[in-house]
């Protein structure tokens, strides 16, 4: 399956395509501990038993990955999560924005099945990782929920509660086999804002780096199957 991005340089733009292989979503890889119990509290208040390590790594093939503004689930309980998203090419990381949504009345029962079922979207625009490692930890991570086109917002902290991708490839290397080449490395996420997971039917999030004063935002619809009756 090919992918169409575009890497926002300094210099200016060009296109990027690749044939995805697949993606590996992260979870429980905050720096800070006490974030990361705070996160598996969260998913506790939910049903979600806690992960036998952290941090732990999922696997998905690449038709669950889209650039899409719209997607489609069967259960009326789905999220997202905003995270940072890295892609290597030969010598060359890009890292751009999205969101691993899942199930969550699934999740209860088999995350890494809560994961698989529901898109996990990537942004189109990407960034070089060369221009931004020196100020890498400042730059701003955020998430919407948008329900009936009231926006709340979601999740909102900084790259460093995350850990780097440096960190981040290095770990998900000891679970591949060969080269990491075009596999979507979504990071983990930051804590919610809010106080419990929200359903809305629509989820938007964003990097914001105030050194280059650039942002990447994506954004999805959630359509859930509705015209079916059980």
């Amino acid at each position: 399956m090919v992918f169409q991005f575009i890497i926002e340089e300094q210099k200016g733009k060009r296109e990027f395509s690749c044939q995805m292989r697949g993606a590996i979503l992260c979870g429980y890889t905050g720096r800070n501990q006490s974030a990361v119990r705070k996160h598996i509290e969260e998913l506790k208040k939910e049903g979600v038993q806690p992960p036998p390590s952290v941090p732990m790594f999922y696997p998905k093939p690449h038709p669950g990955i889209s650039l899409e503004e719209d997607i489609h689930v069967e259960g009326q309980e789905t999220s997202g999560e905003v995270e940072y998203v890295i892609l290597t090419d030969r010598d060359r990381i890009y890292v751009g924005v999205g969101s691993d949504h899942t199930d969550r009345e699934l999740e209860r029962m088999d995350i890494l099945k809560s994961k698989q079922v529901c898109p996990s979207v990537l942004s189109k625009n990407l960034w070089d990782y060369g221009e931004i490692k020196d100020h890498w930890d400042s730059i701003e991570i955020r998430s919407w929920a948008v329900d009936d086109g009231e926006r709340t917002l979601y999740q909102d902290s900084t790259l460093s509660t995350i850990l780097p991708p440096e960190e981040l490839i290095r770990l998900v290397q000891q679970r591949v086999d060969g080269s990491l080449e075009v596999i979507a490395i979504f990071s983990g996420t930051p804590p919610l804002v809010t106080e419990q997971i929200l359903f809305s039917d629509r989820f938007e999030g964003e990097l914001l780096d105030p050194i280059l004063n650039r942002k990447i935002t994506f954004g999805y619809s959630i359509h859930t199957l509705d015209w079916f009756k059980t």
